[in-house]
C-alpha cells in the first residue's frame, strides 16, 4: 500500500516539474530585446538622480512600491503636511536599480526600507512614527 502512494506521489512531483517548465518557457524574454512590442520604462530619469545625489529641502524616501511600511510613512508623512520625494527603487531596472540600492545601503547597511533621508541630515529606518514626528519639529 505505501508503495503506491510513493508512486503517486512521484507522479504528481513529475508533473508539477514539467508543468513548471513548460510556464518559464513561455515566459521568457525574447532574445533581442527590440523584439518586444513594448519596452519597458525603468524609473523616472530625475528621480534618479536625485537618488545618487541626495540633496533636497524635503525629506527624500528610497522605497519599494509592495512595502507597507514604506506606505505608511508616506501616509503619515504627507497627513503631518510634510512633503515628501519618494523613490520607488522597485521602478528601476538593472543598474540603475543596483546603484540606488548601493546608495541605501550607505544610509542602511542592512538595506531594508523605508529609508527616509530628512533634511536636517537625520536617516530614519522604518515606520517609525516618534523619530519622524521628532525630525519634523527640528
Amino acid at each position: 500500500m505505501d508503495t503506491i502512494y510513493l508512486a503517486a506521489a512521484a507522479g504528481v512531483l513529475a508533473l508539477v516539474i514539467v508543468a513548471a517548465m513548460i510556464m518559464k518557457k513561455g515566459k521568457a524574454a525574447p532574445e533581442d530585446p527590440d523584439e518586444g512590442s513594448e519596452k519597458r520604462e525603468c524609473g523616472d530619469p530625475e528621480l534618479y538622480e536625485l537618488g545618487m545625489n541626495p540633496v533636497s529641502d524635503k525629506p527624500i524616501m528610497y522605497a519599494l512600491t509592495t512595502c507597507l511600511h514604506c506606505k505608511n510613512t508616506k501616509k503619515f508623512l504627507e497627513e503631518n503636511h510634510y512633503e515628501v520625494t519618494v523613490i520607488h527603487l522597485d521602478d528601476y531596472c538593472d543598474s540603475d536599480r543596483a546603484n540606488l540600492m548601493e546608495k541605501v545601503r550607505k544610509y542602511n547597511p542592512r538595506g531594508t526600507f523605508p529609508v527616509v533621508l530628512m533634511p536636517n541630515g537625520k536617516v530614519i529606518v522604518g515606520f517609525r512614527k516618534l523619530l519622524l514626528e521628532e525630525a519634523m519639529k527640528k
